[in-house]
């Protein structure tokens, strides 16, 4: 659903009784609108229906003093300001001086790509692409045909549009655009949510494990174990300090990297293990920090997916020399760029980070590691800390959307479904099945407006910038079986009922 404006005629009509009864059409649009998270007024409109209740008030009623004609009008934008958000007029309005209120519903409609909701026959003929009449509106709403959208990165951005930009006006006022107070508000905001004693935020997920094995003195010629079944980052930063990412099979079940197959793989050149919590459930780490405390190996968690999981009641970052995770926009709790950061309960290895981020620098222009340039913007911290505050309400919503997937799709036979350990928990990062005929069904959902994606479609072993490794087909069997048949269905905390039911029934329809 597209944005909505509602203009200030709409407004009176329903404020006014005489218009109320005269355009029945504008109620039932207002009516409908109602909480809804893509309907918005505009700022301007809000001075203009002050001004013209007061009038209309003081002619109706010429024995109401000020303060009380005051005092209803500001009730009715209460009212009207607890349905709707705020749409600011922008600063880049182009200025019709035939209509400058009409400027200024337009600036703010384009601001938030929005349509404007207007009885007002002469915008409606002006701006025919920008503008809808009520009774247009309620058709459409009539006949709405349901619109998957795979993670709604618009619909959750509106959801919390009024704290984003207070929280980003913040930054442009002050203009410290790297390592503002929000850097380390947000750093103290991730320890709280997590209860890690450390949080150091960066650049990217990837940048959080160079900056993992940089503080962990992973050098040239160096081994370190990992999972083929993975995006390739967790593999290749390896690669770039000169290391050797070594290969482990995947369990069946999980996908994340099999604890069984790991001791084989350990040799003296061995200096840790890098263990991927896939579409965010956490590994075996209790049988996976047994087998590094006994070959003295570190473990590292990449939980660029799973940011609020939970291993037997604790966060990852307890069970790890240090986790990191992405704030990649399409994560279940992302930024609006690039963005990471690394966790650790070590302040010897915070510390180290916290430097290797900013070149290596103890203070300015003093180096005492080769570093990278690393820091997370301040624009994206400032973003992130709206976003962290309602984090647990996303995570519980998308367990919810998880759990009715897997109500609706369980008695299906030929579809194998996620499963997640009883001792942890996870954020759902992607709500990923198993199906044979995985490309017959993809193209057939996207036929019926069912967006997919596979994560992944060829293990890391099996790339061609992992040729050197002189791994071959047949190596990691579960891996490559895996990478054939999974498929990701939508998965974002705002999926509704009907979408879910809708997105299900073509699933079983189609599956053979």
């Amino acid at each position: 659903m597209k944005n909505i404006l509602i203009d200030l005629n709409i407004l009176l009509d329903y404020y006014e009784n005489n218009r109320r009864k005269q355009y029945p059409n504008s109620v039932q649009a207002f009516d409908y609108l109602k909480d809804k998270e893509f309907a918005f007024v505009s700022s301007s409109s809000i001075d203009n229906f002050e001004y013209i209740k007061y009038a209309t008030l003081t002619k109706a009623y010429p024995n109401l003093n000020r303060k009380q004609k005051l005092t209803i009008v500001h009730n009715f934008i209460k009212e009207f300001l607890s349905f709707f958000k705020i749409a600011k007029t922008p600063s880049y309005i182009e200025i019709d001086y035939d209509d400058i209120e009409d400027s200024q519903i337009i600036a703010s409609a384009k601001a938030i790509d929005a349509l404007v909701l207007t009885r007002d026959e002469k915008m409606l003929a002006k701006y025919s692409d920008m503008t809808i009449s009520p009774k247009e509106f309620l058709q459409s709403m009539e006949n709405q045909e349901i619109k998957i959208n795979f993670a709604n990165l618009k619909k959750q951005h509106f959801r919390y549009y009024p704290e984003i930009e207070r929280s980003t006006d913040r930054v442009y006022n002050h203009s410290r655009f790297i390592m503002g107070p929000e850097i380390q508000e947000l750093e103290e905001n991730l320890c709280n949510f997590t209860g890690a004693k450390n949080a150091v935020t960066c650049s990217s997920g990837t940048d959080a494990l160079l900056l993992a094995m940089m503080a962990l003195e992973i050098k040239p010629g160096d081994e370190v174990i990992t999972s083929p079944f993975t995006f390739i980052a967790t593999a290749e930063t390896i690669a770039l300090l000169g290391a050797k990412p070594v290969f482990v099979d995947i369990d069946k079940t999980t996908y994340n990297i099999d604890p069984n197959k790991i001791e084989e793989k350990i040799t003296p050149k061995t200096k840790g293990i890098i263990s991927v919590s896939l579409y965010g459930q956490p590994s075996d780490l209790d049988e996976i920090n047994a087998i590094a405390k006994k070959y003295n190996l570190f473990q590292i968690v990449d939980g660029a997916q799973s940011f609020g999981a939970t291993y037997k009641s604790q966060a990852e970052v307890y069970h790890c020399d240090i986790y990191t995770t992405s704030f990649f926009p399409a994560k279940p709790l992302g930024c609006y760029g690039d963005g990471g950061a690394v966790l650790t309960n070590n302040d010897e290895l915070a510390e180290k980070m916290r430097m290797l981020r900013i070149h290596g620098q103890n203070k300015k222009y003093s180096h005492k590691y080769i570093g990278l340039g690393a820091r997370l913007d301040t624009l994206q911290a400032a973003i992130l800390n709206v976003k962290l505050k309602h984090y647990r309400e996303d995570f519980a919503k998308r367990n919810e959307v998880a759990k009715k997937y897997t109500e609706l799709l369980q008695n299906k036979e030929g579809i194998i479904l996620p499963t997640i350990k009883p001792d942890r928990t996870t954020p759902w990062a992607q709500y990923s099945i198993r199906i044979k005929n995985r490309d017959e069904l993809q193209t057939k959902l996207k036929e019926a407006s069912i967006p997919t994606a596979v994560h992944y479609p060829k293990p890391l072993h099996l790339q061609e910038c992992f040729l050197y490794l002189e791994y071959k087909e047949g190596d990691f069997p579960v891996a490559e079986r895996v990478s054939q048949e999974i498929m990701s269905l939508p998965m974002n905390p705002d999926l509704e009922n009907k979408e879910i039911k809708y997105i299900t029934d073509k699933v079983n329809e189609f599956v053979h």
